[in-house]
């Protein structure tokens, strides 16, 4: 892969100091363009690299190559995230879908549950992330320039379907997105679980026109994550709305009749 891309890879030994009496803060073990590993990232890997073996029970000779393979493999992700960024793959809709399918496989309510669930582990929840959003831009940048060049005639990919048909079945799902209005917004200091106040009919009113202008832009041809970012006040308006995937048994009956019935 690093050949493929080619990067300006330098594997060295630097020791950064703080101060006249050389305190050590990090050392380098190798700079990617204008990126660096440091010895902690090594260390990082490894120990994960351990625990992963640990938890599937990975025989030693497998953990040993993996351990071997440790910088030439952050030296690939590292190439992988570059050519990302040159992409313009950023990973954040798919980086908030995984995190919010973790949270539901844990059965946990909020993301600060699953912040405090990976800190309580001794996980620093920015590293996790980060890890997680890597793996997301560097599977795409895979996808895009490497299958992308990957010839395969209508006859071969419906030869693959049929051999594998079993294995590609998924259950029905629908994908579904959200604007929520809210007419009376919680105050700063509320707790979670605090009622909201009733609303005015001053209130009502300036949500159902607020509701309105949006259902108006939308019949007019604008995009709906567009219109959800600017008029949502839900939690998913960042994310254009999007709820995520949810197959039958995983709604509330009357909502599934409704969307398992809508056309696409």
């Amino acid at each position: 892969m690093r050949k493929f891309f080619a990067p300006l890879v330098l594997v060295t030994a630097l020791v950064l100091s703080a101060s006249a009496a050389d305190t050590v803060i990090e050392e380098i073990v190798a700079r990617i363009n204008n990126t660096i590993i440091t010895r902690n990232d090594l260390k990082k890997s490894e120990e994960q690299i351990q625990t992963e073996a640990k938890e599937k029970n990975i025989p030693p000779a497998e953990v040993q190559k993996k351990e071997a393979d440790v910088l030439r493999d952050l030296i690939d992700q590292q190439l992988l995230v570059q050519k990302a960024t040159d992409l313009g793959i950023t990973g954040d809709t798919e980086l908030i879908k995984k995190l919010d399918e973790i949270r539901k496989s844990m059965n946990l309510n909020t993301m600060e549950d699953l912040e405090k669930a990976a800190e309580s582990q001794g996980v620093s929840y920015e590293d996790f992330k980060q890890n997680l959003r890597n793996g997301i831009v560097t599977q795409a940048v895979i996808g895009r320039e490497v299958g992308s060049h990957i010839p395969m005639t209508a006859e071969e990919t419906q030869k693959f379907y049929d051999e594998h048909k079993s294995e590609l079945e998924r259950p029905e799902q629908v994908s579904l997105s959200e604007i929520l209005i809210a007419p009376v917004k919680p105050k700063p200091d509320a707790k979670e679980n605090d009622p909201l106040p009733e609303p005015t009919p001053e209130e009502l009113a300036a949500a159902e026109k607020k509701a309105n202008d949006a259902l108006a832009e939308i019949k007019k041809g604008a995009k709906f994550e567009d219109v959800a970012k600017k008029y949502s006040d839900g939690p998913t308006a960042a994310q254009g709305g999007e709820l995520g995937d949810f197959r039958r048994g995983m709604l509330a009956k009357e909502l599934e009749d409704r969307t398992f019935a809508m056309k696409k």
